[in-house]
């Protein structure tokens, strides 16, 4: 089995490197550095050399209030250069294994997202990822969708996983209180992914830790673990200000996975946990 994997640098391919090579598996990885994914010359290029049998594609552009300001960038990105090596993998015959997200959904019920629910993206990173959903499922018979949301892990960017790594914490901090949604330790994601890629069960699969919350119940509940004294504001989404509209509810609920593999992600709480020891240590 050898694998080329795009977005590499980012905090799923990071994690996902420490587990090929954890089990000897041949890859390539593979960043913006490296390879432009929205240079179809280029990519077709490479992948024509390495010829992996698998692809797995984490590049994107995922700030959602960037995507919002920079339409055409993010479509050329996130929804052609997801085009490309759709087109790519069909033509070397490799499997292609393409993460998505949970703001393809609108947020509108007030119950969690099956892999079947309909899709009705409200901002421009959502529906850029949808349409390389799309291409994906028309170009590639051997293919896996894995929707996921808000990861965090100690190579996470995201606000509170930078601020709970972090030695020396402020007074205070603000934490969303009002969208909820589900949480992912990129640990148990890139381990789930692992599992996947070894079969033949192609589809749309839904890999989040059980439960969900706002990032102020993820903030509180690490308090509670950490003992920082740091004070937890509670903050409305609309204070803000931000470019681009949020779905209010988005949790996602893992029925494929489950049915396929009998297998589920740990609650969120305790991943947590596993995270807060994994950089005290």
């Amino acid at each position: 089995m050898k694998i080329f994997i795009t977005g590499a640098d980012g905090a799923l391919g990071k994690e996902m490197q420490q587990i090929l090579h954890k089990n000897s598996i041949s890859y390539v990885a593979s960043d913006l550095n490296q390879l432009d994914i929205a240079d179809f010359k280029k990519a077709n290029e490479t992948l024509l050399k390495h010829r992996p049998d698998i692809i797995l594609h984490f590049a994107a552009i995922s700030n959602v209030d960037y995507c919002e300001e920079n339409k055409d960038l993010a479509f050329h990105v996130n929804a052609l250069g997801t085009y490309g090596l759709a087109i790519i993998a069909r033509k070397i015959g490799a499997k292609i294994l393409y993460v998505s997200t949970n703001f393809v959904f609108d947020g509108s019920e007030e119950k969690s997202y099956a892999e079947y629910s309909q899709t009705n993206p409200v901002n421009e990173y959502g529906k850029t990822k949808l349409l390389g959903e799309h291409y994906i499922k028309d170009i590639c018979d051997r293919s896996y969708i894995v929707r996921t949301s808000c990861l965090f892990s100690k190579y996470s960017k995201t606000y509170i996983s930078k601020f709970l790594v972090a030695k020396d914490k402020p007074s205070s901090m603000n934490a969303i209180c009002d969208l909820f949604v589900s949480f992912t330790y990129t640990v148990d994601l890139a381990e789930a992914i692992f599992s996947i890629i070894k079969t033949e069960n192609y589809g749309i699969f839904h890999l989040v830790n059980k439960g969900f919350g706002a990032w102020i119940d993820f903030a509180i509940k690490a308090q509670e673990l950490l003992k920082f004294k740091t004070i937890i504001n509670p903050t409305k989404v609309e204070e803000l200000n931000l470019s681009a509209p949020r779905p209010r509810f988005t949790p996602l609920d893992s029925k494929n996975y489950e049915f396929l593999f009998h297998k589920t992600l740990r609650p969120w709480e305790e991943a947590l946990k596993d995270f807060l020891r994994s950089f005290q240590k």
